[in-house]
């Protein structure tokens, strides 16, 4: 589940924490997908030098945890091996349910791949994980891994196989539940989602439908398990030739919305939202969200429609998530003081309500408009990305006076972005009483600009002699030369110094298109051939953000510099050598380019280098073959 976007504080388990208290902390990280800071957690936990002597069984959850976390986090390969040498070594007298979630670490990683392969490469893919699935319940006989094994020998075109798993899934089912003696147990809803998993590859629609009602009931709006639900089922629909719709609606997740809307005028005043129209709008609003399940809600709060529709958020019970271009307090003076000062204290109650709020630029204004669009693609990005996250639908709720006018912020412009990345609005319609056209921002090309910064370098390089240099230069960085250009046309600045990398590309996605060439180019290296340290890998951390355009008079070239630039330095050292780290700002304009063959997902909060920051992080990744996030 994608996370709230103010920085949070970096997780930190009391240094006595142990047992079931420091496990059941780490596990409620996972299932938020705070897996960076499970990650921390776990091994704080386990290592600590003032820790009391764990438990052989706790500090085995704990290793397993933590090999969780790092798959999740995007180290699979790492993860695989770890997987393997704790399956080693593992105490007598563990817990089936621990038992089994560690034997089937591997196929849990190896069933990953195979999800976001391309549709031809699937079925041998899955069949991997199939067996993998399969052995472990064999030998462990827990229908987790059963029906796991099932779904992927369907997906592999093996469907005998799969149906008589099912079979023997379901007995084991009845089984697990009579076992059940806490009505709070999560088991409950799990066992329920299993047997409805094996009824449809049996053929039971109507049982496999019955099934997954009993679960939703159950839930308890853990959205995380029910998306998780809803991905495998959708899976397995394809793969049975069903309409997945009539299945997963039955686990139905609530819905997120980016809001927008013309800022309003005090009474009396000329104004796109006049003040006398404010109730009636009000009252559209309020109705349109109790029409639909809300549980997200992502924009600004400006005095008139940003405002009047956080407050009906947060009356009915809708998280609000707020995204302002600048500091709250020039924030305050340019959008909110100029429509009374009773929309101050509304916009202040309004924020300290809010899940998170995040602060798009903080530099100040000065004139810039662009901070304006920059924040408003960040609050569409990270409802889409929300959506993505928990496997349910976003929609724009717009307040506007019909003036498709040119402007690059504001209203039309939102909503304009909105409809290029395939998103859909509902409009509340005011009447404008101005009696002048609307004047469009102005984006003076010497002022800022927004692109993407990438800072990079390669982890071993300080193990390197005198001799080895040229080898590097040959070998790594005459490959990272290729890639850069081949994508000429958008990179605007590149430098390197010994084995760091600083480069700024025009966009989100063009950014994300030369990170990802970058890895994928140097993993063709055979770095050992070579004479250099097998080990030897490129770590990349990305931001995008607001720059400003400069002449630098030292290298005598044109130059961005910025904030930004020292966000995105500070991200590289803690990026697993081989992947991309990349903002929330970053997450969210990518995701604004549906079709553009990269994507993000999140994996936790991060405390960056230097303690810079602690802030929402996501993995950058080829976008899935068959299409999806």
């Amino acid at each position: 589940m994608p996370p709230p976007t103010t920085p949070a504080a970096k997780f930190v388990l009391h240094p006595t924490a142990q047992g079931a208290e420091a496990i059941s902390a780490i596990r409620n990280l996972v299932r938020r997908g705070e897996y960076l800071a499970a990650y921390d957690a776990a091994e704080q936990t386990g290592g600590h030098p003032f820790q009391p002597a764990l438990d052989p069984v706790v500090l085995t959850e704990l290793k397993y945890l933590r090999v969780l976390a790092l798959a999740r986090s995007g180290s699979a390969k790492r993860a695989m091996a770890e997987a393997g040498e704790l399956a080693k070594s593992l105490p007598a007298q563990l817990p089936p349910a621990l038992t089994e979630d560690i034997a089937a670490l591997s196929a849990r990683i190896a069933k990953d791949h195979a999800l976001r392969a391309a549709p031809a490469e699937r079925p041998a893919l899955a069949a991997v994980a199939a067996a993998a699935y399969e052995a472990v319940y064999r030998r462990l006989g827990r229908s987790y891994a059963g029906v796991n094994a099932a779904t992927e020998w369907q997906m592999a075109g093996r469907p005998d196989q799969a149906r008589t798993l099912a079979r023997e899934v379901l007995s084991l089912v009845e089984r697990e539940l009579a076992a059940l003696t806490d009505p709070a147990d999560a088991g409950h809803y799990w066992a329920w989602a299993t047997r409805a998993e094996a009824l449809l590859i049996l053929g039971d629609q109507a049982g496999a439908l019955a099934a997954l009602a009993t679960a939703a009931g159950l839930a308890h709006d853990d959205h995380g398990a029910q998306a998780t639900t809803r991905r495998q089922l959708r899976f397995l629909c394809a793969a049975l030739g069903l309409d997945p719709e009539p299945v997963i609606g039955l686990l139905a997740q609530p819905e997120v919305i980016h809001f927008c809307g013309h800022m309003t005028a005090p009474p009396g005043a000329r104004a796109r939202f006049p003040h006398e129209q404010q109730a009636g709008v009000a009252a559209q609003v309020r109705a349109k969200l109790q029409a639909r399940r809300v549980g997200f809600a992502h924009g600004a709060l400006a005095s008139g429609a940003d405002i009047i529709i956080a407050e009906s958020a947060l009356e009915l019970g809708i998280e609000l998530h707020v995204v302002l271009p600048f500091a709250i307090e020039e924030f305050i003076a340019i959008s909110v003081a100029p429509a009374g000062a009773d929309w101050v204290a509304r916009f202040r109650h309004c924020l300290g309500a809010a899940t998170s709020v995040t602060i798009a630029s903080d530099s100040a204004y000065n004139g810039d408009d662009v901070l304006f669009a920059y924040a408003g693609r960040i609050a569409m990005g990270q409802a889409m990305n929300r959506a993505a996250g928990i496997d349910t639908r976003a929609w724009q709720l717009a307040v506007f006076d019909g003036d498709e006018t040119q402007d690059r912020a504001g209203t039309a412009h939102d909503m304009a972005q909105w409809r290029l990345a395939g998103g859909v609005t509902e409009v509340i319609a005011v009447r404008s009483t101005r009696t002048t056209p609307t004047a469009p921002f102005i984006l003076p090309s010497a002022k800022r600009v927004i692109h993407a910064v990438l800072f990079g370098d390669f982890k071993g390089f300080s193990r390197l002699h005198d001799e080895h240099i040229k080898l590097f230069l040959t070998t790594v960085m005459s490959p990272v030369a290729e890639v850069l250009d081949r994508h000429g046309a958008h990179v605007i600045v590149r430098n390197t110094w010994g084995d760091g990398l600083f480069l700024v590309v025009d966009s989100a996605v063009n950014g994300a298109r030369v990170a990802l060439d970058l890895q994928e180019r140097l993993h063709t290296v055979d770095l050992a051939a070579a004479g250099l340290p097998a080990d030897l890998s490129l770590r990349l951390g990305g931001h995008v953000a607001p720059l400003v355009p400069v002449y630098d008079p030292v290298l005598r070239i044109n130059m961005v510099m910025g904030r930004g630039l020292t966000r995105a330095a500070r991200i590289e050292p803690r990026t697993p050598p081989g992947e991309v780290y990349v903002t929330t700002s970053f997450a969210a304009l990518l995701r604004l380019e549906p079709d553009s063959g990269v994507t993000s997902e999140y994996v936790g909060h991060l405390t960056t280098a230097k303690n810079f920051e602690t802030t929402p992080m996501h993995l950058l990744r080829r976008q899935d073959a068959a299409g999806g996030h």
